[in-house]
């Protein structure tokens, strides 16, 4: 057989894999092998199609095969970093990557796939050097400057947190988780009303998302802005009347407030939805007390 007609089929098999027809697909390029046994193609489709179908075992001999007829085959490299990181073998899928970067030190998907094992593995300060190489050869993926915001965030680098995120939103505005961590950095470094007004932003673009109402309201408790953090909370219990942690902060803030009367309607309605709650039991039991030496006193 011509090297076009090999060639034919080497196409042929791609579309199939494309087009999710891995049966076929996996036919063609045993028929291939049974053409000439020496082709590191097939061995690398043939690893690819069985990491797709969740045979990871038979996609790693594929691939080791593709690696022995050519050890610089870049994509059995790849594939296999995939097929251990599907294991959660982070460290033969780190060797796999840096491998492959060997071959092409300049790729892509490799700096991705190296990334993205690395964060998933939580190996923060190790992410940190792809990330940057990702945005070296492509400035616009904002999704690289923004685990990089998160990384710096993590590790309590607050500053360089900052201009990552803003990095971010300044190619994607619209990214609200970004502009979350933006506001989370601004208040590490006690820029409370910049994270404030970034937490605004998310507010007016999601009314119905909690998270920005919460993270409000404890920068106005902690600055000593109780009265602007209550109506915060409110919206956030309305919004979400099953997270007891938010209403035991309003509680917490109507019994310094010397509401006790709201303290302790909040504090039964956490009962009601968790009774284990030591907290708003003791919190009742203390509230209690109180009423009992206040009423004392006036009588």
């Amino acid at each position: 057989m011509t090297n076009i007609k090999l060639e034919e089929l080497i196409k042929k098999g791609s579309e199939l894999i494309f087009n999710h027809d891995y049966e076929n697909a996996e036919s063609v390029f045993n028929e291939i092998l049974n053409i000439d046994s020496n082709l590191v193609s097939p061995f690398v489709n043939l690893g690819m199609i069985n990491l797709l179908k969740g045979e990871i075992d038979k996609s790693i001999d594929f691939l080791n095969r593709a690696i022995e007829i050519d050890p610089r085959s870049l994509e059995a490299y790849q594939n296999l970093g995939s097929c251990y990181l599907k294991k959660e073998d982070y460290d033969n899928a780190e060797k796999m990557y840096l491998k492959a970067l060997q071959i092409d030190p300049n790729n892509f998907n490799t700096y991705h796939n190296l990334s993205s094992m690395y964060v998933t593995s939580q190996q923060w300060n190790k992410a940190k050097k792809p990330l940057e190489k990702i945005l070296q050869i492509d400035e616009s993926n904002y999704q690289s400057s923004f685990y990089l915001g998160l990384i710096y965030l993590t590790s309590k680098e607050y500053y360089p947190s900052v201009a990552n995120f803003l990095y971010t939103l300044n190619i994607k505005p619209d990214y609200h988780t970004a502009r979350l961590g933006l506001a989370d950095a601004l208040y590490k470094i006690g820029r409370y009303k910049a994270a404030l007004l970034e937490l605004k932003i998310v507010i007016d673009s999601l009314p119905n998302f909690v998270t920005p109402y919460v993270k409000s309201s404890l920068i106005h408790i902690e600055t000593g802005e109780n009265e602007k953090a209550i109506p915060l909370l409110d919206k956030a219990i309305s919004l979400n009347d099953s997270n007891v942690e938010i209403m035991e902060i309003l509680s917490i803030i109507y019994e310094e407030k010397g509401e006790i009367l709201k303290a302790e309607e909040l504090y039964q309605q956490i009962l009601i939805k968790d009774p284990e709650n030591r907290s708003a039991v003791e919190s009742l039991e203390r509230l209690k007390v109180l009423t009992e030496k206040l009423n004392l006193s006036v009588s």
